[in-house]
């Protein structure tokens, strides 16, 4: 019988590529699509080779060797996945034909990065769940109560996203390999150094206290990384465009400033054209084309 830490992990995949993966899919131009599926399709075994293949074996080996400077151990400890999950994550552009597709197209690097965070981030989340099933704690929740798995999971695909986002701005469109890395492992480092501090009970808090702030320092991470790559989209003006922008009348055909007032239905938003003055259905997918505005 498949343990119900598995069927989370099933649950988790199907969500995050169909929410992650959908808008990703319908904000891609048709001639982008396959090579960022091909980004994402790379990334899925990345996290688990990179953590048995690489993170294990250095860890044994660099315990032994200091076993005397445990404070140094602890430290090095700390880089394990900044340092080996960023580099899982950006070696295809040392492929020259990636690398040259991303420049010479043009493609658009938050979309790159949502590829790359994907399916690096639904690989890590099956990771995650072959270590979690030898616990005889987890074993003992039904998958219905495994939420705080899911969640978690779903939001580090962004956080994942967000990371890599950070270094292409510089690989690609700066030309700066060092700046590039460095800003992904930082940013890596800084979401994970809350576990750090609550393993060691950094303040006396207690684990009951360390458990809240953890949940509320992922959510706050998730948005901040969300606020980058809807940076890296939309610009300055990310907060008004995300919200709000731009659309086509299916009517009028006329492409207009979105209003302010509209009924906003999860993905569709009931509004009125300023051009025909008709109320109607929009989706949020159905945005005009780059040549149309």
């Amino acid at each position: 019988m498949i343990a119900d830490i598995y069927i989370a992990a099933i649950i988790t995949t199907i969500l995050a590529l169909s929410v992650i993966g959908g808008s990703l899919w319908y904000s891609a131009s048709r001639e982008d699509r396959p090579f960022l599926i091909l980004l994402l399709v790379l990334m899925l075994p990345m996290n688990p080779l990179a953590f048995f293949g690489v993170r294990l074996p250095l860890d044994t080996w660099l315990a032994t060797l200091l076993s005397q400077q445990p404070g140094t151990f602890t430290f090095i400890r700390l880089w394990y996945a900044p340092v080996t999950e960023e580099l899982a994550k950006l070696w295809p552009l040392l492929i020259p034909w990636v690398y040259q597709n991303i420049v010479s197209r043009k493609l658009k690097l938050h979309q790159i990065a949502l590829a790359i965070g994907l399916g690096f981030g639904v690989g890590e989340a099956w990771t995650v769940a072959k270590l979690l099933s030898a616990s005889a704690e987890v074993a003992q929740y039904p998958w219905y109560q495994l939420g705080g798995y899911m969640g978690e999971r779903f939001m580090v695909c962004i956080m994942h996203a967000g990371f890599t986002g950070a270094a292409l701005h510089f690989i690609v469109a700066q030309k700066r390999i060092f700046l590039g890395l460095s800003a992904a492992m930082l940013l890596h480092f800084m979401a994970n150094f809350p576990i750090y501090l609550a393993s060691q009970d950094v303040a006396g808090f207690g684990s009951a206290v360390w458990a809240i702030i953890l949940q509320f320092w992922v959510l706050a991470y998730f948005m901040a990384m969300g606020v980058l790559l809807a940076y890296m989209a939309y610009g300055k003006q990310w907060a008004k465009k995300l919200l709000l922008g731009k659309m086509k009348c299916p009517s009028c055909e006329q492409v207009y400033d979105r209003p302010l007032f509209g009924l906003n239905l999860f993905h569709k938003r009931y509004e009125r054209c300023p051009h025909c003055h008709r109320w109607h259905m929009v989706s949020m997918f159905n945005v005009p084309e780059e040549n149309e505005l």
